[in-house]
């Protein structure tokens, strides 16, 4: 899984979005560590929906420790865009992303799983083996990202037969991922 500093980042801030009773999942790198084979990372990526009020008051629940501008988490729910978290003792990130109500983001967040840290005994809510597979891809569309590619490779090949391939192939179509979709699953041999 992550470092150990990258870990605390991650239960800071997830034990705050549960204190706010925010929907939320990681995804992203450390995601794709645990549904794949483990990718280095210095950022943490989590989904959630917050409402301005909610974003604020989590920036007051993980400071000092760690620096949350509160009018730019506000700005971000009010606008569903990124707002970011700093750890200023490790460098690390948080990269929170505030999602609009969509179809999509309904069902990550549905479908989302919880996850205990082995060492910590810390729990915290991570996107669905096939949602991650899907954001890498929808990711690697916009970006062209080879990265992308095979962290989504690495969490097919590691799931294999256990994924919902009636889902993948569903909502790829709807996302517009389809032949990637396909690409992926005739590489791993699923």
């Amino acid at each position: 899984m992550a470092s150990d500093a990258l870990m605390e980042l991650i239960h800071l801030v997830t034990c705050a979005l549960d204190a706010e009773g925010a929907v939320y999942a990681v995804t992203g790198s450390i995601a794709s560590s645990i549904h794949g084979e483990p990718v280095a990372s210095l950022d943490v990526d989590i989904v959630t929906f917050l409402i301005p009020e909610q974003a604020a008051r989590v920036a007051a629940r993980v400071a000092p420790r760690l620096y949350a501008d509160s009018d730019m988490m506000r700005r971000a729910a009010a606008e569903h865009r990124m707002a970011n978290i700093i750890d200023g003792a490790s460098g690390f990130k948080v990269d929170i992303s505030i999602l609009a109500d969509s179809a999509y983001h309904r069902e990550i967040m549905r479908r989302r799983v919880r996850i205990a840290h082995p060492e910590s005994g810390s729990a915290f809510w991570v996107v669905s083996p096939e949602d991650t597979i899907l954001m890498k891809l929808v990711w690697r569309k916009e970006s062209r990202s080879e990265k992308q590619w095979r962290n989504a490779l690495s969490v097919a090949k590691t799931q294999g037969n256990r994924l919902d391939w009636n889902y993948l192939r569903s909502w790829a179509g709807r996302l517009g991922v389809l032949e990637d979709l396909e690409a992926l699953r005739k590489e791993v041999g699923v």
